[in-house]
C-alpha cells in the first residue's frame, strides 16, 4: 500500500511538471521542443495504469498546463480562467484513460506495438478534433501543433494540416516512451529512425519548397489605432477608438503623399476599429468616409453592426469594404462567434450569477458566407479574431479561392498579456501550412505581415500605434495540407477510434481461443 501510493505521488507530480513543460511550449516562453517532452513525460505517467489513475494524471497534467498557458484570461476574471481550465483538463482526462487502454494493449501484446503508439498519437488528434468543435463551436486555442510555429516540424502542417502536425508531436514523444518500455533492439532503432525522420523530411522539404512564381503584387496598407485605455474596458470609449483609427489612417495618407510609403490598394483596420453601427450611426460613416477619401483606397472595416433579422437581441461582427467614394459595399460577418465572450449559451440563466456578461448585452450572430473580398483582381480571405484557430472557417476561404489572407483582431482586452503572441504564432503557422502571406490588423497589436514560410516582416508591437504599407505577392496554389489535410484528419481519428473498439474485441478473442 506505502509503494502504490508512492508511484502514485510521483506520477501525480510527474504530470504536473509535464503540464508546466506544455505551458512554456507556448508564447511568452516559445520553447517549442518542451512540447513532445511534456507529451513523453505525462504518457509515462499514464503507461500501464488503471483508468481511473490515468483519468486523474491526465486532469492534473492537463490543469496545469492549460491555467498556465491561459493566464491571460485572468483579465476577464480568475474563476473564469479556473473554469476554462478545468474544463479543458477533463479532455485530456479522457486522452489519459485512453493511454490507460492502449499501454496495456500494448504491453500484453493484444495489439502490435506500433499501432498502439500511433494510436495514442491518434487520439490526440481525437481530442482537438471533438473540443475544436463541441459545444457551441468549440473552442481550437492551444492545440498541440500551435506551440510549433518557431519549430522545424511546423512545414508538416503544409503537407498534412494542422491536425497532422500535432499527430507529428505525439508521435516524437510517444516514440521516446517506447524506447523506454519496449524491449526490442529492432524496435528501439525503428523508433530512434522515427523522431530523426520526423524532424529530417520537414527540413528537407522546408529547404526545397518555393512558392508558385507570381507576376504581380498588391500594396496593403495596415492601421493600428490603439484604444485610449486595455482591460475589459477597452471599448468603453468607442468614439474615440474609431477615431484613433481615422487619424492614423489620415497620417498613412501624409506618408504616401511624401513618398515615404507606397500607395496602398488597400487599407485593413482591426476587429471593433467601429464599434458604432455605420449603417445607424451617421458620425461613424463620416469618419469612416473621411479616412477614406484621404488614402483614397478602399477601407476594410471592422464594425459593429446591429442585425438584420434581430437587432435587440443580436449583432454582427463584420468586415465591411469602405469604398471611398460609394461608401460601403461587401460584408463578411464573422463565422465563428466565441463562446462566452460573443455570444452566451444559457444566457437567461448565466445572468442572473455573472454580472461582467451584462458586457456582452446581445449575442453576435454567426455568419454563414465565407470572407472573400476582391480588390484589383486579388481575393483576399478575412479571418475575423479567435477564426484563425477554427480550421473549418480558415481552410473554407482558401477553397473558396483567398490567395493572401487578411486577420481583423481586437486583443486590447489582452493587452499586456501573452494572447497577442499566441496569436501570431497560430497566424505565422497558418501561413505556413497554406503557403501564403498573412496580413494581421489589430487595435492594439501585434499587426504584421507573415510571409508563407512564417517569418515576420513589417510588425506593431502589441502597445504602439502606427500604420504600414507592404507590397504582398498573391498565391493560388493549394498546399497538401490544405487539398488532403481534412481526409487525413478524419482517417486518423477513424483509427484511434477503430483501434480502441479492436482491443477489447481481441481481448475477448484471446479469453475463448
Amino acid at each position: 500500500m506505502g509503494n502504490a501510493l508512492v508511484t502514485l505521488v510521483l506520477r501525480v507530480i510527474s504530470a504536473a511538471v509535464a503540464g508546466w513543460f506544455l505551458s512554456l511550449a507556448y508564447p511568452f516562453a516559445s520553447q517549442w521542443w518542451l512540447a513532445p517532452v511534456s507529451i513523453a513525460i505525462f504518457t509515462i505517467a499514464a503507461w500501464n495504469t488503471n483508468k481511473k489513475i490515468s483519468a486523474l494524471i491526465g486532469f492534473i497534467f492537463g490543469l496545469v498546463a492549460f491555467r498556465l498557458q491561459h493566464d491571460w484570461l485572468i483579465v476577464v476574471g480568475v474563476d473564469a480562467t479556473w473554469i476554462l481550465s478545468i474544463y479543458l483538463a477533463l479532455w485530456i482526462a479522457l486522452i489519459g484513460v485512453c493511454i490507460s487502454v492502449l499501454s496495456r494493449a500494448i504491453t500484453r501484446q493484444i495489439i502490435p506495438w506500433p499501432i498502439g503508439l500511433a494510436a495514442i498519437g491518434s487520439i490526440w488528434v481525437v481530442e482537438e478534433f471533438l473540443r475544436g468543435r463541441y459545444p457551441f463551436g468549440g473552442y481550437p486555442w492551444a492545440r498541440l501543433a500551435f506551440s510549433q510555429a518557431d519549430s522545424p516540424l511546423a512545414f508538416w502542417s503544409r503537407l498534412g494540416g494542422v491536425p497532422w502536425l500535432s499527430f507529428i508531436v505525439v508521435l516524437i514523444a510517444v516514440s521516446f516512451v517506447g524506447i523506454v518500455y519496449i524491449a526490442s533492439i529492432r524496435a528501439k532503432l525503428v523508433l530512434i529512425l522515427t523522431i530523426t525522420a520526423s524532424f529530417l523530411i520537414p527540413l528537407a522539404l522546408s529547404a526545397n519548397a518555393t512558392s508558385a512564381p507570381t507576376d504581380s503584387t498588391i500594396a496593403i496598407g495596415v492601421v493600428q489605432g490603439g484604444t485610449p485605455q486595455i482591460g475589459m474596458g477597452a471599448m468603453d470609449v468607442r468614439r474615440a477608438v474609431l477615431e484613433n483609427h481615422v487619424n492614423e489612417t489620415i497620417k498613412l495618407a501624409y506618408k504616401v503623399k511624401s513618398g515615404e510609403v507606397p500607395q496602398p490598394e488597400i487599407v485593413i483596420w482591426p476587429e471593433n476599429s467601429s464599434d458604432l453601427d455605420p449603417f445607424t450611426e451617421p458620425d461613424a460613416a463620416t469618419l469612416i468616409n473621411r479616412a477614406a477619401q484621404a488614402i483614397g483606397v478602399p477601407i476594410l472595416v471592422g464594425a459593429v453592426v446591429d442585425s438584420s433579422t434581430d437587432p435587440q437581441n443580436e449583432v454582427y461582427n463584420m468586415g465591411i469594404l469602405w469604398d471611398p467614394i460609394t461608401g460601403p459595399g461587401d460584408t463578411y460577418i464573422k463565422n465563428a462567434p466565441v463562446p462566452f465572450g460573443e455570444f452566451i449559451p444559457f444566457r437567461s440563466l448565466l445572468t442572473q450569477f455573472i454580472s461582467r456578461y451584462d458586457r456582452v448585452p446581445r449575442d453576435f450572430a454567426h455568419g454563414i458566407e465565407p470572407g472573400i473580398f476582391t480588390i484589383n483582381g486579388v481575393s483576399l480571405g478575412d479571418l475575423i479574431c479567435f477564426e484563425v484557430a477554427v480550421d473549418p472557417v480558415v481552410s473554407t476561404v482558401i477553397n473558396e479561392g483567398a490567395q493572401i489572407l487578411v486577420v481583423q483582431t481586437n486583443n486590447a482586452t489582452y493587452a499586456g498579456t501573452a494572447l497577442p503572441e499566441q496569436q501570431l504564432h497560430i497566424e505565422r503557422l497558418r501561413a505556413i501550412e497554406y503557403d501564403r502571406t498573412v496580413i494581421v490588423a489589430a487595435t492594439t497589436g501585434i499587426s504584421a505581415e507573415i510571409f508563407p514560410d512564417g517569418s515576420v516582416g513589417q510588425i506593431l508591437q502589441d502597445g504602439v500605434t502606427g500604420s504600414f504599407v507592404v507590397e504582398v505577392a498573391p498565391h493560388s496554389n493549394l498546399t497538401l495540407g490544405a487539398r488532403f489535410g481534412p481526409y487525413i484528419e478524419l482517417i486518423i481519428c477513424l483509427f484511434a477510434i477503430g483501434i480502441l473498439v479492436a482491443i477489447p474485441i481481441r481481448r475477448r478473442q484471446r479469453l475463448t481461443s
